[in-house]
C-alpha cells in the first residue's frame, strides 16, 4: 500500500463552453485526499465544488465540460484518461457518490430493493438471493426501520432523510474506498441532518473510508471534517486542517464566508416591546387534517393532523419564527394564514376581523394585506414572464394603473437591492439570491402589513443567506412589517425573530422570546433541535453566555 494520498488531484482544470461567464469551472486545483480522511470542500454556488466531484467520478457532461489540464491520480492510476469501460468498473466498486437530491437521483418507478440490487448486479453479483440479503444488510446498517418492507417500497413513500439513507446504502453496496458526498444534508432539517452526519462519520470510521464531502455549511464542516478546502470561482484559495481553517482563516474569501455564518453572540439588539402593541393576526384553535382516499393500490385510508389546535398571535411590527422539522405542520400553517388552504376549524382574525371563511371581494382585499414569500423562487416565479410583468401583474388586478404599477415595481427593485435593469429580464437570468429578492419585491408590491416567509433562505449559500436576512430585517424596520418566518434552522430564526414558536406534529410545543428559547428552552423537543444544530460548539450554541433576543450575527 502506498504511503501517499489515496486520491491526488494535480493542477486540474475543467473548461466551460464558449460564452460562459468564465473560462474554467475548475482552474489549476491541486488537492490530496488522504487514506481514512474526511476532506470537506467548501464554497458558494458556482465555486466549482460539484464539478470537481463529478470530474473525479468521470461524470462530466461532455462535450459541454471537459478536462483541459492536469490529472487525477487514484491509488497510482490516472483517471482523466481512463476509458469509459474501465471507469464503469471503478465507479461504484472503488469510488462511489451520494448525490445532493435523492428524490431526483432515485428512480421513481423502481422499488428501493430493485435500485440497490441493480448496483450489485451491474458489478457481477448474479445471484438474486445474495443481492437481496445484501440489500437488507445495507438498509439495516443505515438504521432504517423495517428493512424487509422498505425493499418493496417506492421512493415517494419515504421521508427525505430515509431517501438519503437509501442513497448512502446504494453508494456503500460494494464497499468502496472513497465516498464522495455532494451536499447530502443541505435540504434536511437539523435533526435529520445530525443523523445523516453521524451515520457518515460512523461508516467512515468503521469501514476506514476516505470521504470527499462537499458543502456550503461551516457548521457541518466543524462536525465532520479532518481537512478543509475552500474554493472560489473555480480556484482553490485555502486548504488546511479543519480547526485552523475554521478558527484562523487566512484568505479574505474564507474570512468572509465564516463571518457570514450565523454565530449566536451576546450583546445584541434587544427585541422591541411589541407585546403591548395591537394584535395584527390572531390564531385560535386552528385545525387542518389531511385525509388520503382509500381503495387505491391497496393503500389504507390515513388521517394526518397537520395543524392541531394551534393558537398564536402576531403583533404589529413583530416577527415570529415558526420552527420545526419537516412534516411538523409549519408550511401548512403558513398557507392557512394566507388562505391558500381552507382550515377545518378554529379562528383566524386579522385586525380583529374574522378571515377564516372570507370569500369573494373580502378575500381579494385580504390578499393586499397578507402576502407570502415561497421557499423556491425559481418554482414560484413564472419562467415565461419578465420581472416587470411578475411585479406589476397583481397590483394591476387590484386596480392600480399599469403606469403606477411599473413605477412602483422599479422602486421595489431598488428597495431589494437590484438594478432597475432587472425589470426587463427573465427569472433564469438571475442567481438564486437575486431570484429570492425578486420574490420579496413581488410580496411587497401591494404594501402588505403581514408577510409569511416560508423557508426563504434554506436553499441559499451562507453569504447569500446573510444578505437576504439583512434585507428582510431592513425592510421590517423601514416598512414596519410584521412577519411569520418559517424555517427549520434555529440559527436563521435567531437572526431575525422577536419570538420563536416551536412546532411538532401539528402542535406548538413551546413559544417564547429568542433569548428564552436559546438560553432556557423548556420543552425536550426544543432542546433536541438545539442539540442537533451542526457545529453547535463552534457556533457558540449551548453553554457560555445566554443569547440575546434577535442576536446580531457577524456578517
Amino acid at each position: 500500500m502506498s504511503a501517499g494520498p489515496l486520491l491526488n488531484i494535480e493542477d486540474l482544470s475543467v473548461a466551460l463552453p464558449e460564452g460562459a461567464d468564465r473560462r474554467f469551472a475548475v482552474q489549476g486545483v491541486s488537492l490530496p485526499l488522504g487514506r481514512r480522511e474526511v476532506l470537506c470542500v467548501v464554497g458558494e454556488s458556482g465555486s466549482g465544488k460539484s464539478v470537481l466531484a463529478n470530474t473525479v467520478m468521470g461524470l462530466l457532461p461532455a462535450p459541454a465540460l471537459r478536462v483541459a489540464g492536469g490529472r487525477i491520480m487514484f491509488d497510482g492510476q490516472e483517471l482523466t484518461r481512463l476509458p469509459e469501460e474501465s471507469y464503469r468498473e471503478l465507479r461504484g466498486r472503488r469510488i462511489s457518490m451520494i448525490f445532493q437530491e435523492p428524490m431526483t437521483a432515485l428512480n421513481p418507478v423502481l422499488t428501493i430493493g430493485e435500485q440497490i440490487e441493480e448496483v450489485l448486479a451491474a458489478h457481477g453479483m448474479a445471484d438474486r438471493r445474495t443481492r437481496r440479503e445484501r440489500a437488507l444488510e445495507l438498509l439495516a446498517a443505515m438504521h432504517l426501520p423495517d428493512p424487509p418492507s422498505l425493499l418493496g417500497a417506492y421512493p415517494f413513500r419515504l421521508s427525505g432523510g430515509q431517501r438519503q439513507r437509501v442513497m448512502i446504502a446504494a453508494a456503500l453496496a460494494l464497499e468502496p474506498e472513497i465516498l464522495i458526498a455532494d451536499e447530502p444534508t443541505t435540504a434536511l432539517d437539523v435533526t435529520t441532518q445530525k443523523q445523516i452526519l453521524r451515520l457518515i462519520r460512523e461508516i467512515q470510521e468503521r469501514r476506514r473510508l476516505s470521504v470527499l464531502f462537499i458543502t456550503h455549511d461551516f457548521g457541518v464542516v466543524a462536525d465532520i471534517a479532518d481537512k478543509v478546502a475552500v474554493m472560489q470561482h473555480g480556484s482553490l484559495v485555502e486548504y488546511g486542517v479543519a480547526a485552523k481553517v475554521l478558527d484562523a482563516p487566512e484568505h479574505p474569501y474564507t474570512q468572509r464566508l465564516i463571518a457570514a455564518v450565523r454565530r449566536l453572540e451576546d450583546g445584541a439588539e434587544d427585541a422591541r416591546p411589541v407585546a403591548a402593541a395591537e394584535p395584527l393576526l390572531e390564531i385560535k384553535g386552528l385545525r387542518k387534517t389531511y385525509r388520503s382516499a382509500s381503495g387505491f393500490f391497496g393503500l389504507r385510508k390515513r388521517e394526518v393532523r397537520a395543524v392541531d389546535d394551534v393558537t398564536l398571535t402576531i403583533h404589529q411590527g413583530e416577527t415570529v419564527g415558526l420552527v420545526g422539522e419537516s412534516g411538523s405542520g409549519k408550511t401548512t400553517l403558513g398557507q392557512l394564514v394566507v388562505r391558500l388552504l381552507p382550515a377545518d376549524g378554529g379562528e383566524l382574525a386579522f385586525r380583529g376581523q374574522e378571515i377564516r371563511t372570507a370569500r369573494g371581494a373580502r378575500l381579494l382585499g385580504l390578499r393586499k394585506s397578507i402576502q407570502m414569500v415561497f421557499q423556491d423562487p425559481f418554482a414560484s416565479l413564472n419562467p415565461r414572464h419578465r420581472v416587470g410583468r411578475i411585479l406589476t401583474e397583481t397590483p394591476i388586478r387590484h386596480g392600480v394603473t399599469p403606469a403606477q404599477a411599473a413605477t412602483r415595481a422599479r422602486e421595489l427593485l431598488h428597495l431589494v437591492g437590484l438594478d432597475v435593469g432587472a425589470y426587463d429580464r427573465f427569472p433564469h437570468e438571475f442567481s438564486g439570491g437575486q431570484r429570492q429578492r425578486i420574490a420579496i419585491a413581488r410580496a411587497l408590491a401591494l404594501d402588505p402589513e403581514l408577510v409569511v416567509a416560508d423557508e426563504p433562505v434554506s436553499a441559499l449559500d451562507v453569504s447569500v443567506q446573510a444578505q437576504v436576512l439583512e434585507l428582510l430585517a431592513d425592510l421590517r424596520r423601514r416598512l414596519n412589517l410584521s412577519m411569520l418566518f418559517i424555517t427549520h434552522d434555529l440559527r436563521v430564526a435567531s437572526r431575525i425573530c422577536d419570538r420563536i414558536a416551536v412546532m411538532r406534529g401539528g402542535v406548538i410545543v413551546e413559544i417564547g422570546s429568542t433569548r428564552q428559547i436559546f438560553g432556557d428552552p423548556q420543552h425536550e423537543y426544543t432542546r433536541g433541535l438545539l442539540d442537533s444544530i451542526p457545529g453547535r460548539s463552534w457556533l457558540g450554541i449551548g453553554g457560555g453566555a445566554p443569547v440575546a433576543d434577535r442576536a446580531t450575527m457577524t456578517l
